[in-house]
């Protein structure tokens, strides 16, 4: 599907299957939003319009995707929330959430101990954290912990799975998830 209109500097484009030129070969990208992504656009005409940033002056930055999607009929448009209210309040929600993300217990006595999260989500419920040392006591957080560790161990082998440097580490978090399953 083409998308046709114009970009936040009055720039008219449009939207079609991308396709790149690798060892001789013309390749087509087809670009789709990780599982779980509450994002109702299509992913291919975001691929594209964010690969198009990524070749401008500046490159792909969020506040220049941000720009490229402020007309009404940008096709991303519908992704942002433009009462801004509601937006000042969600991005003060950013950030108290990083600032709980951030806080980590430093060891008292032991000091090859490494510092560890104080706080982690164990509930579906967003933004909603429990001190570790609570998890670390019932194993019904704990086992919802371990979930959440093997979720991100799958994303990080996900994102990094074509670097070669990292075989050994992809390697060893492929054994834990199939040990764990």
């Amino acid at each position: 599907m083409d998308w046709i209109g114009k970009d936040w500097r009055g720039s008219a484009w449009q939207a079609r299957p991308q396709t790149n030129i690798i060892n001789q070969e013309v390749v087509s990208m087809v670009y789709r939003f990780k599982n779980g992504s509450m994002i109702k656009a299509s992913a291919q005409v975001a691929g594209e319009m964010c690969d198009r940033l990524s070749k401008e002056e500046g490159g792909l930055t969020p506040k220049r995707l941000l720009d490229a999607n402020r007309d009404e009929n940008a096709p991303l448009h519908n992704e942002f929330e433009w009462n801004d209210l509601i937006a000042a309040e969600a991005y003060r929600e950013n950030q108290a959430a990083h600032i709980i993300r951030c806080l980590v217990i430093e060891p008292e006595q032991n000091l090859e101990e490494k510092p560890s999260r104080a706080f982690v989500r164990v509930t579906e419920e967003k933004h909603s954290y429990t001190p570790l040392r609570v998890v670390m006591e019932h194993p019904d957080m704990m086992k919802i912990l371990m979930e959440n560790a093997k979720r991100d161990m799958q994303y990080f082998i996900d994102k990094y799975q074509a670097l070669g440097e990292l075989e050994k580490v992809i390697n060893s978090m492929n054994e834990v998830l199939e040990e764990a399953s």
